[in-house]
């Protein structure tokens, strides 16, 4: 789909001390962390940004994930586990079912401010 690419996490170092995963390099430049810890199963998502962004699975899994690209209307659904990186770009409407546990580490090329200022909400988008 145009606007969004899924790989896996690359173990780019790891010893009987530590292992070091890299969840992206160069790919966008990250303004905005968050973690999201997910505290019951939950469909989270429904909106899309202006701005590039990077989704890390460090835990769990996200089912039904779908993501549309507004300017070419192509819509495709993924199931995600443990490991799996997605970079989308502005304008990919997502969301998805995530199980409670799940850990996600979220990157952005914008400075986010709040749901109201930074999130354009799709009514109905499941």
């Amino acid at each position: 789909m145009k606007g969004v690419y899924i790989c896996k996490a690359l173990v780019v170092s790891e010893d009987i001390r530590r292992k070091i995963i890299e969840i992206q390099n160069g790919m966008i430049d990250v303004k905005n962390m968050k973690v999201l810890i997910v505290k019951e199963d939950s469909y989270l998502g429904g909106h899309w940004h202006t701005y590039n962004e990077v989704m890390y699975m460090l835990k769990g899994k996200s089912w039904d994930y779908r993501m549309t690209n507004l300017d070419t209307n192509e819509t495709e659904v993924f199931n995600l586990e443990e490991g799996d990186v997605v970079f989308r770009t502005g304008r990919i409407v997502h969301g998805g079912m995530f199980e409670k546990g799940s850990i996600v580490i979220d990157g952005a090329a914008g400075t986010y401010v709040s749901r109201d200022f930074n999130d354009v909400v799709v009514e109905g988008f499941k």
